[in-house]
């Protein structure tokens, strides 16, 4: 008796004639626990009549330690190979002495002193009771709660309604029914026993307890827990701590065969078939989450149960055939003893939340399990309130990331509705569903027709899209108005990679935020940019990592990082491989996986990266090719020149702040490398303010763009600040603190109030994008845009529906449907004739938009014949309906493998990211002591 429990608690009835109890202990290569689990045998309250020690001889010092304990009434040595249960049977096959109950034990378990009286308590309050189970704690934590009866989950998971981790505090001490209760310390019924035949031989190590409890149900038993009972388990085989050499045979995913054998087996007649399909595709489900959560050992383990049950049903319907006579109860009467229907549910929320964050934030990720309950050592004083700082000085990184999320905010007051475009940036589509015809379609419904392979940013859009079908406009909008908060929030992670100075990591971090507005990338509506800028904080964190700790995981990162951003920015794709290239000459370890690197980098830009980089457009990125020019001097202040782009004199005190950071010799080093990282930016962006590509054949030549490089530029620049600051703590550059601290603070100060004044509109809009009237824009038909004059020449612009949207800006028709539109236009406003209308409805034609045209042009072409005058949205434009009897001609079409190739295409960029996601191990996936033993 414990000294807490009541003194007038009364005596149970057994106790006047005890019930004959035969104990049976079973060990396996249990030398680490048996001294402790025997001596706990020695000091029970109540000891069992018999106690017999089974061993399967695979471990001499096992064998040594149970024939040298005297309280044994007999040693048994059971055959190799077989399981807890069939161990058991070979020990009560040689007791010939009448018993009543059978009190079954482990090798890994310390029994309380009361433990075998607690069962008993519980075990003789009622002659319905078969199984009693007592309450079960970790061993060696002891406070830790691991059973207090189990339950299964309709998706075969095994349940213990307990929070991992939670601490025994007697909130589980009311004796209840439940399916069944765990083998270590378990009580059974001798007539119990032999009547359901012990525990099912096809189920040697796991779930053998629920299943035994499960019938035991079935058969019209009640199985109880006895909290008062306690036992400590180390549950070595379930944490793989156990040498299972010689013992029962390792199979993969013989857990998850154990779990769908036993659920199958045990189903009633009418759920039976349901069941198992429920449990088949919820396998095929877990196999695929096992796989995105790269845990292939677990994944493996799944489909080898599948095959394991499915393949071979012989053994689980021999199992419902030897169940079918014992059964007295449905599972439909047993309902409360199973786990609740949302219990899967919830369990597969926390795994999702879990493997984003392992995803997002690795480093922060100290444990996949949830033991953080804890209770405190001593609460009997009042705990000491103390007077604690405003939450936005506890939390400065928050403070400044809301307020940068309110200044961006309130830069975009001009654009806060509808959809966003610039001369830039084509208005998104109405439907994701365009981004993914653009993949799939073997024709494209984009100006005079197109079978051109889709942009490959079209993919990442498309996938990211899924998230918002309907509202596809949604992403531009967010990727532009939130730049600055993402872009500080990126750079300030690998700020904590570099820099233990937190005031001086969140400046570095909030002035490469505002870098991508200076650059006039925001206002702009320069979407490749924006993402290069804002992910290449990510990549360099990665990069470092890959060098630092080569991993093909991380490599395989590394590469899809420069899919991404190439996508949207050829021209990163070059910058990228001369980073992999450099990082493998300084890091020869490291060359294999940066070559993996390289090579999933480009193999995921398909053949689209061949069509920018041969043809001379590396320099053209995600939208509308639109020239701009921009001077060597608005590159070195960082910025690419013409609307949206910041003064130049905001950029001078980082300027002079790098060049002086140059100065100390001790952080020379680091220095130099972010140095050398701003230069090749430099390098990029003037080289891009000097050069011209042709978007398509026949299109006047275009500037490039040369803010990319510039924000690159500034972005090194800051690194080399962030690198030399330590040195100001010095005494000999001490003197310098307050001025670089005002340089420092000058450039976020000047930057960010010129972005909230000026806000990011100019070029950039909102509202309605389409560049044809309603009534054009409703129409499924073609429209041919005219704009210019008889002087300078009139430019034709063929386009479907309101006009062209994000992605399909950079598809075109045939050299030779663009001639023919071409030659058609300039005979119709010259010399108009009724060949030139059939020949605009053979190229699929049925409008004329000019949307500010000149008398004299409109009289040639009303002119025309065949063509129909018709009303327009303004007085200075003019609309012609194309009327012809002549048929269209088909569209340009791709072959038919298109749709198969951009599934491949796809599934190479899924198949990039699932080897991007960190490795996961969890307790039942990691090699086993067998294992590491061979190794």
């Amino acid at each position: 008796m414990h000294d807490d429990e009541p003194l007038d608690e009364p005596v149970a009835a057994w106790r006047s004639r005890p019930p004959t109890v035969v104990a049976v202990l079973v060990a396996h290569r249990g030398s680490r626990w048996l001294p402790q689990t025997l001596a706990s045998l020695d000091r029970l309250h109540h000891r069992p009549d018999h106690l017999v020690l089974v061993h399967d001889d695979s471990d001499p010092a096992t064998r040594d330690l149970l024939t040298g304990h005297a309280g044994a009434s007999r040693i048994v040595q059971a055959p190799p190979g077989r399981g807890f249960g069939g161990q058991v049977a070979a020990a009560l096959e040689a007791e010939t002495e009448a018993y009543d109950w059978i009190w079954l034990l482990h090798d890994d378990q310390i029994c309380d002193p009361d433990a075998l009286s607690g069962l008993l308590d519980e075990a003789t309050a009622s002659d319905d009771i078969g199984i009693v189970g007592p309450k079960v704690r970790e061993w060696p934590s002891l406070k830790r709660l691991l059973e207090v009866g189990l339950t299964v989950t309709g998706t075969g998971q095994r349940e213990t309604m307990l929070e991992s981790g939670e601490p025994d505090a007697g909130q589980h001490d009311r004796p209840r029914d439940v399916l069944a209760v765990g083998s270590a310390g378990m009580l059974v019924r001798r007539d119990v026993w032999e009547r359901l035949g012990g525990t099912d031989p096809r189920l040697p190590l796991f779930f053998d307890d629920i299943d035994f409890g499960w019938r035991a149900n079935r058969a019209g038993y009640r199985v109880r827990t006895a909290p008062r009972s306690i036992v400590f388990h180390a549950e070595a085989s379930s944490n793989k701590r156990r040498v299972r050499r010689k013992g029962v045979r390792e199979h993969a995913g013989e857990r998850r065969a154990a779990a769908l054998h036993t659920m199958l087996a045990n189903s009633d007649p009418l759920r039976f078939l349901p069941m198992s399909i429920r449990l088949f595709v919820g396998s095929l489900l877990r196999f695929l989450g096992f796989i995105v959560g790269k845990d292939l050992r677990s994944a493996r383990g799944e489909i080898m149960a599948m095959v394991t049950v499915f393949a071979n049903p012989g053994p689980m319907i021999a199992a419902r055939r030897r169940r079918k006579p014992l059964v007295r109860r449905s599972n439909r009467e047993l309902g409360d003893l199973f786990a609740p229907f949302w219990m899967p549910y919830q369990h597969g929320l926390d795994l999702a939340a879990s493997t984003m964050q392992a995803v997002v934030r690795p480093e922060s990720v100290e444990s996949l399990g949830l033991r953080t309950i804890g209770v405190p050592e001593d609460d009997e004083e009042d705990p000491v309130v103390v007077d604690q700082p405003p939450w936005w000085r506890r939390r400065p990184w928050l403070t400044w990331v809301i307020v940068l999320l309110a200044g961006s905010l309130v830069a975009a007051r001009s654009v806060a509705a509808g959809q966003l475009f610039s001369p830039v940036l084509p208005a998104s589509p109405d439907s994701v569903e365009a981004w993914w015809g653009l993949l799939f379609e073997r024709s494209h419904a984009v100006g005079l027709g197109s079978a051109d392979v889709a942009p490959a940013y079209v993919v990442p859009l498309a996938a990211v899209g899924l998230l918002a079908w309907f509202a596809p406009g949604a992403i531009p909008w967010i990727l532009t108005v939130l730049a600055v908060p993402f872009a500080a929030l990126t750079a300030h992670r690998f700020g904590r990679l570099v820099s233990d100075d937190r005031g001086v990591r969140m400046a570095w971090a909030v002035s490469y935020g505002l870098v991508v507005a200076v650059t006039g990338a925001v206002s702009g509506g320069r979407l490749g940019t924006v993402i290069v800028l804002v992910v290449a904080p990510l990549f360099a964190n990665v990069l470092l990592r890959l060098v630092l700790e080569p991993t093909w995981t991380r490599a395989v990162l590394v590469g899809l990082w420069i899919a991404l951003v190439a996508a949207f920015a050829p021209v990163a794709w070059a910058l990228g491989i001369v980073a992999l290239v450099v990082s493998a000459l300084l890091v020869r370890p490291a060359a294999r996986y940066l070559a993996l690197s390289a090579v999933v980098g480009t193999a995921l830009l398909g053949p689209w990266l061949l069509d920018r980089v041969l043809s001379g457009r590396i320099w053209w990125e995600a939208g509308n090719p639109v020239d701009a020019p921009a001077s060597a001097w608005d590159v070195v202040t960082g910025t690419g020149g013409g609307p949206g782009a910041a003064p130049w004199w905001i950029a001078v005190p980082l300027l002079v702040l790098a060049v002086a950071a140059l100065v100390p010799e001790a952080t020379r080093r680091s220095v130099t490398g972010a140095w050398i990282v701003a230069v090749v930016g430099l390098a990029a962006g003037l080289l891009a303010s000097v050069s011209t590509y042709v978007p398509f054949p026949g299109a006047p030549a275009v500037r490039a763009w040369a803010g990319l490089g510039a924000g690159l530029w500034l972005g090194g620049l800051l690194t080399a600040v962030l690198f030399a600051w330590p040195v100001l703590r010095t005494r000999r550059y001490r003197r310098w603190r307050r001025p670089a601290i005002a340089l420092l603070a000058a450039f976020p100060i000047l930057a960010g109030s010129w972005l909230v004044v000026r806000g990011i509109d100019d070029p950039l809009e909102s509202g309605d994008a389409r560049v044809v009237p309603a009534f054009l824009a409703a129409r499924p038909g073609t429209t041919v845009v005219l704009t210019g004059d008889s002087e300078s020449g009139i430019v034709a612009d063929a386009v479907v529906g309101p006009g062209p949207y994000l992605g399909a800006e950079a598809l075109r028709t045939t050299a030779e449907r663009e001639q023919r539109l071409h030659d058609t236009v300039v005979s119709l406003v010259t010399t108009p004739t009724r060949d030139d209308v059939d020949e605009l409805a053979r190229l699929g034609v049925d409008s004329i938009y000019a949307p500010d045209v000149d008398l004299d042009l409109a009289r040639r072409i009303d002119a025309a014949p065949g063509l129909a005058p018709k009303g327009s949205d303004s007085p200075d434009s003019r609309v012609w309906s194309v009327t012809s009897e002549v048929e269209a001609e088909p569209a340009p079409e791709a072959g038919p493998a298109r749709p198969w190739l951009s599934g491949l295409w796809v599934l190479a960029w899924l198949g990039a990211f699932i080897g991007a996601l960190p490795v996961r191990r969890t307790v039942a996936s990691a090699p086993s002591p067998d294992e590491e033993d061979d190794a």
